[in-house]
């Protein structure tokens, strides 16, 4: 890079220099020429007087000043587009790596939420039956409550057990036992209502929040689920029964109470045959 410089800089010497010979040569044929000096050609150019010698040494001065000058300008020209030049391929550079910083941050950010979203669906959802656990029960009957004491909506609350469970995996093994409990779950999903909201609360218990406005349509919507249940045949075990007890809200009622009243209704189930309806 030096060495190109340094032949630059001599080249512009040389040229400037040449525009100086060239300027002697046409003054002197000029003088000669175009005004018919005395003189010979030869000696007008190269003995010219010395007003003469002086006007051509400055002129030749000034040329080499010019021709040094524009060579100047030019250099730092291309020097400027140049620099130019190599800053704007740094910054496309930057541009495509800031890009691809972007992309993997996009990816990142995408990856985080998939894994903020699958904690928060494991918080509330139980694994085995992927439908709402215990702890989103306890959060959205509170919910549900605030809003019947402000609304009432007919809420109610029906508990379900899987009659002789324990029999089931002490006959067939617990496998087949958790088969058992995720095809009811996936069945009463599908039959219940938009409206109601279904648990897991226990190992075979479930609990689902529902609304009716009185006794006898909780009771119908009650054994809509256990003839469901009853008449469904299951892959592992063929036929088995729930008991559900159920209650509506009641003025005043809290997640403790009407759960008592569900769950007394629930036992009164099982201890008068199993496989029936009690409404608390």
């Amino acid at each position: 890079m030096k060495s190109h410089s340094r032949l630059a800089s001599y080249g512009e010497a040389l040229l400037g220099l040449a525009g100086a010979v060239l300027f002697w040569v046409l003054d002197a044929a000029i003088e000669k020429f175009a005004f018919g000096h005395e003189q010979t050609y030869s000696d007008l150019l190269f003995c010219p007087g010395t007003a003469e010698f002086r006007t051509r040494l400055l002129a030749t001065g000034l040329i080499v000043v010019l021709v040094l000058v524009a060579a100047w300008l030019l250099r730092r020209k291309e020097n400027t587009l140049a620099s130019l030049q190599h800053g704007r391929f740094l910054l496309e550079e930057m541009a495509i790596e800031l890009g691809h910083k972007n992309e993997k941050l996009k990816a990142e950010i995408t990856r985080r939420k998939a894994i903020e979203e699958r904690l928060a669906t494991l918080a509330d959802t139980d694994e085995l039956t992927g439908i709402y656990n215990r702890r989103k029960f306890d959060e959205l009957i509170a919910l549900e409550l605030r809003q019947e004491a402000r609304y009432q909506r007919g809420l109610c609350l029906m508990m379900l057990d899987i009659d002789h469970f324990k029999a089931i995996n002490d006959r067939h093994g617990h496998p087949v036992g958790d088969e058992v409990l995720k095809e009811l779950a996936f069945l009463i999903e599908d039959i219940r209502r938009d409206a109601d909201t279904f648990f897991r609360v226990g190992g075979e218990e479930f609990c689902l929040l529902t609304f009716a406005s009185n006794g006898a349509h909780l009771e119908t919507a009650c054994e809509k689920i256990r003839k469901s249940v009853a008449t469904h045949a299951f892959a592992e075990v063929a036929h088995l029964t729930i008991s559900i007890g159920a209650t509506q809200y009641q003025a005043g009622d809290s997640r403790e109470t009407i759960f008592k009243r569900a769950d007394a209704a629930l036992y009164k189930a099982k201890q008068t045959g199993r496989d029936r309806v009690v409404i608390g």
